[in-house]
């Protein structure tokens, strides 16, 4: 081992005298700092989406959002990872450009799932940074029985789809509180509330407390899990 190490540590010192290590060095460093900069435009563009459509509730409203960031695409496009995300990434943008040439809010609805571009950029759906707890949770049995629940929510188209979601989950949601006390404190007085609103809507028999305000508990705990929406 000593005789590897030594003849290795006598190739750098030969390459370094060349020159050769030095204008590699040059170059990588070059390329972390390009790629560095490309990701800090890229965020700061897909942040700035964010921030502004962050109390939008509506596909036009989301469409007015964008008309007046088109700059901020172009620069997501240009900007874009490479790989699956980059693939993510150019759908989206160019999903939000035929809205906007069509001046169709609906075909807003053709955009892929978002979340994975904010969680490479560090934050949440409107532009807040990623809490600490996030994907901490990934692994446990309470994500795993919570984000079904979560998921199936998100999807209802209204108030009704919501009661019929919760209602259909009602012995998960049960389990849910069997494994509150397994929690971390970071997370478990939000997902107590989160539970304790369910379950009072299904009681209540109004998801009125789910569709509104009431909604941020829970997508804390979905960060928890890992789920960046």
């Amino acid at each position: 081992m000593r005789r590897t190490l030594f003849t290795a540590t006598m190739v750098i010192l030969s390459l370094m005298a060349s020159g050769i290590v030095a204008c590699t060095g040059v170059a990588v460093g070059s390329a972390a700092a390009a790629e560095h900069a490309a990701k800090a435009a890229f965020c700061g563009a897909n942040d700035s989406i964010d921030r502004a459509s962050a109390n939008v509730t509506t596909n036009a409203g989301f469409l007015a959002v964008i008309k007046s960031h088109t700059h901020d695409l172009a620069i997501m496009k240009k900007d874009a990872p490479a790989g699956s995300l980059g693939q993510t990434v150019q759908e989206t943008v160019s999903g939000a450009e035929a809205a906007i040439s069509s001046n169709n809010a609906n075909a807003l609805n053709n955009i892929p799932e978002t979340g994975a571009i904010d969680t490479y950029c560090g934050v949440e759906g409107n532009g807040a940074s990623l809490p600490s707890y996030f994907n901490d949770g990934k692994a446990t049995a309470f994500c795993s029985t919570f984000l079904p629940i979560f998921q199936a929510v998100g999807n209802a188209p209204n108030a009704a789809g919501v009661l019929t979601a919760l209602t259909a989950h009602q012995s998960q949601i049960s389990q849910l509180v069997s494994e509150l006390s397994t929690l971390p404190k970071s997370i478990k007085a939000k997902a107590t509330t989160t539970v304790a609103t369910a379950q009072a809507a299904i009681k209540a028999n109004n998801a009125a407390a789910i569709t509104g305000s009431g909604s941020g508990s829970a997508q804390s705990v979905a960060l928890y899990c890992g789920q960046n929406e």
